[in-house]
């Protein structure tokens, strides 16, 4: 037998080596029916959800008496005079509103940091009691505080002044900083404060220079979601403040300017403009700290 009718013989015993398919691939899936269902929803959802912001940008761009005759008028030319009135009516109040929340989340962030390298690297009797009991405090609904809060500001004398505002604002954001940033710093390994002890750092320069650079998202976290509480706080400041130190909330509740002096009616465009202008906070604070926010709450839920 001749080596060529060998190797036939071989190639034949062996299996067939599978082809590749020469059916080109779908270029586009197939769209079901309960795919478009969703999507339908969704984009409803997303225009009814941006349908009210856009009618009141649109009526904080048109003058009052327009708006009176044709309300439905869109995308009419622009009036920006709204604006200017209403940035003379409502700076003063936003400008307060502003520094009651600056001073505020600082406070809230210096204890609460403070207190949770405290009770997350440091060993001292009553640690976990105290700590559970700051986090019982969080179980109180904050509506119940109402009353004692008001006679305990009455008799510390601080009804009628902006400290009122930021003594309880304080109080009542640390426990929730105190449990999100503890629970952050216990997360954390040990060896590294391990290692800053051994190269002789002390307990404040640890927290300094180790535990608030690596807690920066979780800070963020807690300072936005101290400014959205306080920024957009109504009720506490009615009762402590009086009408000359009216917060931005409390000013835009009386902002009420009239169409004409012959006409008790309100001017719409105006009224929208000062809700647009008092919505500008919060957007820039959102749009800068938004990826350390995201940031910090997932590390502070995978973490935990």
């Amino acid at each position: 037998m001749s080596i060529s009718t060998r190797t036939d013989r071989r190639r034949d015993l062996e299996p067939p080596v599978p082809q590749p398919d020469a059916t080109p691939p779908r270029a586009r899936r197939r769209v079901t029916g309960t795919a478009v269902t969703q999507y339908g929803l969704l984009i409803a959802l997303a225009i009814a959800s941006f349908f009210l912001i856009f009618v009141m940008l649109d009526l904080s761009l048109r003058r009052g008496v327009d708006i009176d005759v044709d309300f439905w008028n869109l995308l009419a030319a622009p009036y920006f005079g709204n604006y200017h009135t209403a940035l003379l009516k409502l700076l003063p109040a936003m400008g307060r509103t502003l520094a009651v929340a600056a001073v505020s989340i600082a406070g809230i962030l210096l204890a609460g940091t403070v207190s949770a390298y405290a009770f997350a690297r440091m060993r001292f009797p009553g640690r976990d009691l105290l700590y559970y009991s700051v986090l019982a405090v969080m179980t109180v609904p904050s509506i119940i505080l109402l009353t004692p809060h008001f006679v305990l500001a009455n008799q510390l004398g601080l009804l009628g002044s902006l400290w009122g505002l930021i003594v309880f604002y304080i109080a009542s954001g640390l426990p929730f900083a105190v449990f999100l940033i503890t629970t952050f710093f216990r997360s954390q390994p040990d060896e590294i404060f391990q290692a800053a002890r051994v190269d002789g750092a002390s307990e404040l320069q640890s927290l300094v220079r180790i535990a608030i650079p690596l807690a920066f998202p979780i800070l963020v976290t807690v300072a936005m979601m101290n400014f959205l509480s306080v920024y957009g706080d109504y009720i506490w400041p009615t009762l402590v403040l009086d009408k000359s130190n009216d917060t931005l909330l409390m000013a835009l509740q009386s902002f009420s300017p009239r169409l004409d002096e012959y006409v008790n009616r309100p001017d719409f465009g105006i009224q929208s403009a000062g809700y647009v202008f008092a919505t500008i906070p919060q957007l820039v604070v959102f749009g800068f700290g938004m990826k350390y926010f995201i940031a910090g709450v997932t590390s502070g839920a995978v973490k935990a």
